[in-house]
């Protein structure tokens, strides 16, 4: 792995203070990317952007840390299984959907025996058909979605210190607005789309004084993308 180490690419000797201090997950927010921004085409297939190392890689990054989480979009759109393969972990962490209105079905991939699964559903949903399938974690709706903060909580009570966040770009959106993403590992892949899904949604950017800068920490090829990674500069 070129540039910097497995740890130090998901901060992990960062991860005690985001613990302590803000009682949630440290989190690492990867996506993959084209050069001009798209994680899929138009018509929505998104495999492969990136090469076989990069994906590899990824694997190792899931593997080092407690829990991976997607979107209910994600799930619905590309039925992942989120389970790490290969001989890179000692245990599996574990796999999280954040899906409000629980339509996560119950012989989606992620819902397997490979790794455990936790589906966290708003408290009004009807989540019955995940019984026996997958553990079931409820949370209040928030402004947007579920409240994240209270997600986060959750997920901190379960023992969950490093939270890997694949996606989609409106999970990926809201976490970016509260404030809840310490980590971002982007991989750039050599080719253009000119249409297709961005690889961020709304994230409470409306303008330049908005902004969110990053501190870029490491520039490394993988295969023959790119890999960036960055942590986000804190306003005073």
């Amino acid at each position: 792995m070129g540039g910097l180490g497995v740890d130090a690419l998901v901060g992990r000797d960062e991860w005690e203070a985001v613990n302590q201090t803000a009682d949630r997950p440290f989190v690492v927010y990867k996506f993959a990317a084209t050069l001009d921004g798209r994680i899929a085409a138009a018509d929505g297939t998104s495999q492969w952007i990136t090469g076989v190392e990069s994906r590899a890689e990824v694997h190792r990054l899931r593997a080092a840390c407690d829990a991976t989480v997607v979107g209910s979009g994600t799930q619905v759109a590309d039925d992942p299984h989120l389970a790490v393969r290969g001989d890179v972990v000692d245990r599996q962490p574990l796999r999280v959907v954040i899906d409000s209105n629980a339509r996560t079905p119950r012989d989606a991939r992620v819902c397997d025996d490979a790794a455990p699964t936790l589906i966290v559903v708003a408290e009004d949903a009807d989540a019955r058909h995940l019984d026996g399938v997958a553990d079931v974690m409820r949370a209040p709706r928030g402004a947007r979605g579920l409240d994240l903060a209270l997600v986060l909580r959750g997920l901190r009570r379960r023992g969950v210190r490093g939270l890997f966040l694949e996606g989609g770009p409106t999970l990926a959106g809201g976490f970016i607005a509260r404030g809840f993403v310490d980590r971002v590992v982007n991989y750039v892949a050599p080719a253009l789309l000119g249409s297709g899904k961005s690889g961020l949604g709304d994230a409470g950017i409306r303008g330049m004084s908005d902004i969110l800068r990053l501190e870029l920490l490491d520039v490394a090829r993988s295969g023959a993308d790119v890999r960036l990674v960055s942590r986000p500069v804190r306003r005073a």
